[in-house]
C-alpha cells in the first residue's frame, strides 16, 4: 500500500498545478476536442461546470483552499437571477445560446450552500422541472427573452424534455431525500438493477462517471446502491487516468480503501493528471457514437484525482 507521504506529495503537486492552471476569474479551464482522447485540436471553452465540480470535490482538501474559494467566487459571479446557472460561462460570446440547466445549477448550489454562501431558493424551479413520472429534466426551458436562440438550440443540440441519469443524480445530491426526489432515487436504483448505466445517460461518456455521481447522490440514502456499484467498479478496468480517479473516489465513498499507487503513478511531471474526454455533445439510443465535441482538460482530471487522494487520506485518519 502507498504510504502517507507519497499521497501527500502527489496531492501537493496536483494542487500546485491547479493553482497555476486556474484562470484569474476562478474558472477551471476546460477544452473541447473532436476525440475522447483529447489528443489533438484542443480548444479552450469557457464553461461553468468544472468550477462547480471543483467546488464540491476540493471542499475536503485544506491545501486546495485557494483554488476552492476562487471557484466559489466564480460560481457566485456566474449565477443568474433565481439562483440558476447554464453550462457556458459569461466569457463565451454565445453564452445565452444555451438554456439554463439542472446539472450546473444543482452542483453549483450544493457547493455554495455547503460553503456557507447565500443563494436564492431555487428548489421550486427544480421541482417544477420534472416529467409526469417525477424525473428531472436536464434543461430549464425559458423561451424568452431569447426565443430564436432557444429554438435553434433545441433543433440542433438537445430536446426540451431530455432526461439524463447523471443529471438526476446531481439533483438528488443537492435536494436530498424528499417526496419530490423519491421517483428519481427509485429510477437510479432501477438503472443499477438493470445494468443499464450507459443507456441512462445522454451526455456522459463512461460508466465510471455514472457510478461516481450515483455514489455521491445515494451513499447516505440507499445502501443497496453501493452493493451494486462496488463490485462493478472492482471488476472494471479503468481506461485512463480520469476513470481511475473516478473509480478510486467511488470506492472510497462506499467505505473501501483502494490502492492509490496506480493513480499516483499516472501523475505527470507538471503535477497534473492526463486529459481525457469527460462528456460530449450527446448520444441517443438510435445513435452508434456520441456527437462531438468532447469536453475535458488536465485541470478537470486533476480535480478528480485530488478528490480521490484526499478521500484516501481521510479514510486513513489523516487530514487531507
Amino acid at each position: 500500500m502507498t504510504d502517507i507521504s507519497a499521497i501527500r506529495q502527489a496531492l501537493e503537486a496536483g494542487v500546485a498545478f491547479l493553482e497555476s492552471a486556474q484562470l484569474p476569474s476562478g474558472e477551471i479551464p476546460l477544452e473541447i476536442s473532436p476525440s475522447p482522447e483529447m489528443s489533438s485540436d484542443c480548444v479552450r471553452e469557457p464553461v461553468v461546470f468544472p468550477a462547480a465540480v471543483a467546488a464540491r470535490a476540493l471542499s475536503i482538501t485544506p491545501c486546495a483552499v485557494r483554488v476552492h474559494l476562487r471557484a466559489l467566487d466564480f460560481l457566485m459571479r456566474e449565477m443568474e437571477p433565481g439562483g440558476l446557472w447554464r453550462h457556458p460561462s459569461s466569457a463565451k460570446p454565445q453564452h445565452y445560446d444555451t438554456p439554463l440547466d439542472v446539472d450546473d445549477t444543482s452542483l453549483a448550489s450544493a457547493a455554495l450552500l455547503a460553503a456557507g454562501r447565500e443563494i436564492p431558493d431555487n428548489r421550486r424551479v427544480l421541482f417544477a422541472n420534472r416529467e409526469p413520472d417525477g424525473l428531472f429534466r436536464t434543461w430549464i426551458v425559458r423561451w424568452r427573452p431569447y426565443p430564436l436562440l432557444t429554438r435553434r438550440f433545441f433543433r440542433y443540440v438537445a430536446e426540451p424534455r431530455d432526461v439524463d441519469a447523471v443529471v438526476i443524480a446531481n439533483v438528488v445530491f443537492y435536494l436530498g431525500d424528499c417526496a419530490e426526489t423519491r421517483p428519481a432515487i427509485a429510477y437510479m436504483l432501477e438503472v443499477l438493477r438493470d445494468n443499464r448505466e450507459m443507456r441512462s445517460t445522454i451526455w456522459y461518456g463512461s460508466r465510471f462517471t455514472v457510478w461516481y455521481f450515483f455514489s455521491h447522490a445515494l451513499r447516505t440514502i440507499a445502501h443497496e446502491a453501493g452493493e451494486m456499484i462496488v463490485p462493478r467498479v472492482e471488476a472494471a478496468v479503468p481506461g485512463n487516468a480520469l476513470e481511475l480517479a473516478l473509480a478510486t473516489s467511488t470506492l472510497l465513498l462506499w467505505g473501501r480503501t483502494p490502492d492509490v499507487r496506480p493513480l499516483i503513478e499516472a501523475q505527470l511531471p507538471s503535477g497534473a493528471w492526463p486529459n481525457a474526454g469527460f462528456y460530449h455533445m450527446g448520444q441517443r439510443r438510435d445513435e452508434p457514437q456520441p456527437k462531438t465535441p468532447w469536453w475535458g482538460s488536465e485541470a478537470l482530471t486533476t480535480v478528480f484525482a485530488i478528490e480521490a487522494l484526499s478521500r484516501r487520506l481521510l479514510a486513513d485518519g489523516s487530514p487531507a
